[in-house]
């Protein structure tokens, strides 16, 4: 009785990693938003790019910038669900598709959002003008947040038991 209750406990946690699928169907749509968003984007520089300033010419280039890094992290976090929904054993044929060391993804995330944070902050900057001032201090911090718990992660994974 107990092995065959624990054999449907198993199945139906293994089972339960397909209730990602959906979510990483919305990523991808998500992606899809987010390269119609660059090319927009883009496009309106390219329109306008004759009458830019500097400032302006630098605004455009951070928000390109700032996109393309956004696509980056959903891409990875795409790449960490189908992993977990098809794991290495049902497509190990593929040697392309071992996409993600989930250990590794963990500092990348951290360094992704550190970087759109930095990009955001210097956008600010450039717009100081306009800017709240309590606002950037407040993106400041949340940037720093950011880098420090980057950092700390990455220090224990470098404590903890080494990987294969």
């Amino acid at each position: 009785m107990g092995s065959r209750f624990n054999t449907i406990v198993r199945d139906a946690l293994l089972a339960s990693r397909w209730a990602m699928a959906p979510l990483c169907l919305g990523l991808i749509a998500a992606l899809l938003i987010v390269l119609v968003q660059f090319f927009r984007e883009l496009a309106h520089v390219v329109a306008g790019f004759a009458a830019m300033g500097d400032a302006e010419v630098i605004l455009a280039v951070l928000k390109l910038v700032d996109l393309v890094l956004i696509a980056n992290l959903v891409v990875m976090i795409i790449a960490a669900g189908v992993e977990l929904v098809l794991p290495a054993a049902m497509h190990a044929a593929d040697a392309a598709s071992d996409i993600v060391d989930i250990a590794a993804l963990k500092p990348r995330l951290f360094a992704s959002i550190s970087a759109i944070a930095a990009i955001d902050l210097l956008e600010s900057f450039i717009n100081i003008g306009p800017a709240d001032k309590s606002g950037i201090l407040w993106e400041i911090a949340i940037l720093l947040a950011f880098v420090v718990s980057g950092v700390l992660l990455a220090w224990m994974e470098r404590l903890g038991p080494e990987r294969r």
